[in-house]
């Protein structure tokens, strides 16, 4: 059950600016539920002599209230380019099925999920970063930045522990598409 990935993410909230539940299970997101996408960039992994380099991951979830709060549903979107053998351990991490910080973390946010799905999954960096999931949702992040042109950031919030992050740059979603 050995695994290692190293990457980057983007983060998708239904709040307004800066998901409160990052913060830690006092804060209450603003409509009074939290919905979710986390997009993973695997730029680097391995799982059971699985290479994992290059594969990218889409986590939707929804909770009734705060994320820490638990009780939540979720779906994987794993890219369709990854082989069977990529998805099954993609899934298998991302799922917190195989042991590590992920296990503990959505053992205890998440008690449903629907199954994963193969889909063209499009993760794009750069001035502003996009993501784009099948036809289920598309959106493009503006950063945000202080007044000299530095990306405002976000360090020791008490979900980054969860998830393994120092440090996130904040954006807002100016343009985004989701299905019904």
């Amino acid at each position: 059950m050995a695994w290692k990935v190293k990457g980057r993410s983007v983060e998708l909230c239904s709040c307004s600016m800066l998901c409160p539940c990052w913060l830690g299970p006092e804060g209450t997101p603003d409509k009074g539920w939290c919905s979710g996408a986390f997009g993973f960039d695997v730029e680097e992994g391995e799982s059971d002599g699985v290479r994992l380099n290059g594969s990218k991951v889409v986590l939707a979830a929804e909770w009734p209230g705060n994320f820490f709060g638990g009780n939540g549903t979720a779906r994987l979107y794993i890219d369709e380019g990854a082989s069977a053998d990529q998805r099954r351990e993609l899934e298998g991490i991302f799922a917190g099925k195989k042991g590590g910080h992920l296990e503990g973390l959505f053992g205890a946010v998440i008690n449903k999920w629907l199954p994963a799905q193969a889909v063209k999954v499009d993760l794009n960096w750069g001035d502003k970063p996009s993501l784009k999931v099948g036809d289920v949702g598309q959106c493009t992040l503006d950063p945000v930045k202080d007044p000299t042109g530095r990306a405002t950031t976000v360090a020791g919030a008490a979900a980054q522990a969860g998830f393994q992050i120092e440090s996130m740059d904040l954006a807002q979603q100016r343009q985004h598409v989701a299905r019904s």
